[in-house]
């Protein structure tokens, strides 16, 4: 473990059941900035995620509607019918769906301490009210800061919480984040027999956890939240646990990556291209979406933080029906431009797309663009069906009937006419109708018809029998 410095030793709070409206203070769970991951295995729609917060759609939900949805019988101490079971949510917040490229807040560390069997419901207070015992020494004994409170799981185990004031989850602080749990982790090693770190959940700045106040599905206890600690700045926890010399390097690290390019002389650079005219071709229709989507952000000066998953994956999507050999090259050369992500992330966010070959419609395309740009490209725009009355619905078809007979004779004629200065020109002589006939390949009855019609060509002779 990182050998920590000799600072003056933080007093150790005493530590009391509160209500779990403390914790959702002490976390801000009912306003996220961005959104958080709500999760259970028994909502009654048969979905697991769902998400709480500031977010432009119809999915978002609340807790009090969120818990009502996830209601099932439980034997345990309760054996009856309860709602809330199973509750999980993610402390930390995201730009959109909850998954590690959108991590937008941290807003705490924690440490999962799980049970390793299965105790008897009567059991588990007590073994919970051990278990603290034992961390709070352990951690004491390692000069670790005071948790900021913990939430008993209803099942034997604990989450250890460190709250602090939220800080965006730039890359520095991804590391610095793993770097701390990395820290909580080591000083708690010595926890054995009965019970095992899950380091896992303890590592997922992106994971659940179980909320405060739900019911644990299989001793029917609810999850009980005891505060009293202090609740942090980030940078405070990072000097707590010497890591400033980490952070430091990790800022610097960043500063020497920036290369800072000569101007080039205005009369050096080539001439911009005129915009091309777009057709009517699939790949036409993805250029144009790219084009798009460049001339937007360009204005911008870059991609926003909350748009640059999405922007760099219909990006790729886009290029790859261009060309699939080159799509991620050009993918990395608009990344370094305006989105920003590191390479690693981009190869992580296109995983997918790599494998899958996705074909949007032009309505989902449309919707996925307005989310981006807050407006709707024209060309992808449908215009609105007009609903016809049955009278113009008969005018139009009499319309149409009208103008096909009129343009089927006007053909026939013209064959007819075709046909007969080739059989003139082959004998010499004005042909019969039947002659025209065969040759045209038209009945007998249908040349007769256009005999005598005015055309430009040798008079037909008078009628006669064939």
């Amino acid at each position: 473990m990182l050998a920590l410095q000799e600072r003056p030793p933080l007093l150790w709070p005493e530590y009391a059941i509160a209500s779990p409206k403390d914790f959702y203070e002490l976390i801000d769970f009912h306003s996220p900035k961005y959104v958080r991951a709500l999760f259970s295995h028994n909502h009654e729609s048969g979905k697991k995620i769902f998400l709480l917060g500031n977010r432009k759609s119809g999915k978002v939900t609340d807790l009090k509607a969120f818990k009502r949805k996830t209601t099932r019988y439980v034997q345990g101490v309760l054996n009856s019918k309860s709602e809330a079971v199973n509750n999980y949510y993610s402390p930390n917040e995201f730009y959109s769906w909850p998954r590690a490229i959108n991590l937008a807040i941290f807003r705490a560390n924690w440490i999962d301490i799980d049970i390793t069997e299965k105790v008897d419901a009567s059991k588990v207070r007590e073994l919970e009210h051990d278990l603290i015992e034992k961390v709070i020494k352990i951690l004491q004994k390692n000069k670790i800061p005071p948790f900021t409170g913990y939430v008993c799981s209803g099942s034997g185990g604990i989450h250890l919480y460190w709250i602090y004031a939220p800080v965006d989850a730039f890359q520095i602080n991804k590391k610095l984040w793993k770097a701390i749990a990395d820290i909580l982790i080591e000083s708690l090693q010595s926890i054995r027999a009965l019970w095992c770190i899950d380091t896992t959940a303890s590592k997922r700045a992106y994971g659940n956890l179980r909320i405060p106040g739900s019911v644990h599905g299989r001793t029917g206890l609810q999850a009980r939240f005891f505060g009293g600690g202090p609740k942090y700045q980030f940078e405070e926890l990072l000097n707590y646990l010497n890591l400033e010399s980490l952070r430091d390097s990790l800022r610097l690290e960043k500063e020497l990556r920036v290369v800072r390019l000569p101007n080039e002389p205005k009369s050096n650079r080539p001439k911009q291209q005129t915009q091309r005219r777009y057709g009517h071709n699939i790949k036409d229709w993805w250029l144009k979406c790219i084009n798009t989507l460049q001339i937007h952000f360009r204005k911008q000066g870059k991609v926003p933080k909350g748009k640059r998953d999405k922007t760099a994956f219909i990006l790729f999507v886009a290029l790859q029906h261009l060309n699939k050999d080159t799509a991620f090259e050009k993918l990395v050369k608009i990344n370094d431009e305006l989105i920003g992500f590191s390479l690693e992330e981009l190869d992580g966010l296109t995983k997918t797309a790599k494998s899958t070959f996705y074909k949007y419609k032009k309505e989902t395309l449309a919707e996925y663009l307005e989310d981006l740009l807050d407006y709707r490209p024209e060309y992808l725009c449908t215009k609105p069906k007009v609903k016809l009355s049955s009278d113009e619905i008969k005018q139009r078809q009499k319309k149409a009937a009208k103008d096909t007979a009129t343009k089927k004779r006007q053909s026939t004629q013209e064959l007819v006419e075709s046909v007969y200065k080739e059989l003139l020109n082959d004998t010499g002589k004005k042909p019969t109708q039947r002659q025209v006939a065969e040759r045209a390949g038209l009945g007998l009855r249908t040349v007769k018809r256009y005999w005598f019609c005015q055309v430009e060509m040798p008079e037909f002779p008078n009628q006669r029998k064939v």
